[in-house]
């Protein structure tokens, strides 16, 4: 569908996969502005992993991995957005992400209730120094 936000096929949205024993447990999707004001910037999109592939450092690796690529891209300026209060928010502030503020009522629940987001950016212009992923992460999916 025509204008429906970015797609794979025109490069605008890219998905990396973390894998353990085969399996995808984990995925990381960046979607690249295309405003011609705004090809500097990308959004982390989405961050999720497994529930049981929690707490073996797989969302970090798949942000730094997103990290990494954006700026061999370009960008310089990720931005994201996530439910306040939970573990993902912890997350991108011990990656060193910078916490801009808090929208109430942004985003609603499968059972209708509306919770709050935290909005992040984090600068990618600094020294592009980002840890090695490549064994965690298979790119692209």
């Amino acid at each position: 569908m025509a204008g429906a936000g970015p797609t794979v096929a025109e490069g605008e949205l890219l998905v990396w996969a973390a894998r353990l024993d085969g399996r995808i447990v984990g995925i990381v999707q960046l979607d690249l502005e295309t405003k011609p004001n705004g090809r500097h910037r990308g959004e982390i999109a989405k961050l999720m992993v497994h529930r049981r592939a929690r707490g073996q450092g797989l969302g970090k690796a798949l942000l730094a991995h997103a990290e990494r690529e954006a700026a061999a891209l370009g960008v310089s300026l990720l931005v994201l957005d996530t439910q306040s209060g939970s573990g993902a928010e912890q997350l991108y502030r011990a990656a060193g992400w910078n916490r801009v503020g808090v929208i109430p009522d942004y985003a609603a629940d499968p059972v209708g209730e509306l919770h709050p987001t935290t909005i992040f950016y984090r600068s990618l212009g600094g020294n592009g120094q980002f840890p090695d992923t490549t064994e965690i992460v298979n790119s692209p999916v």
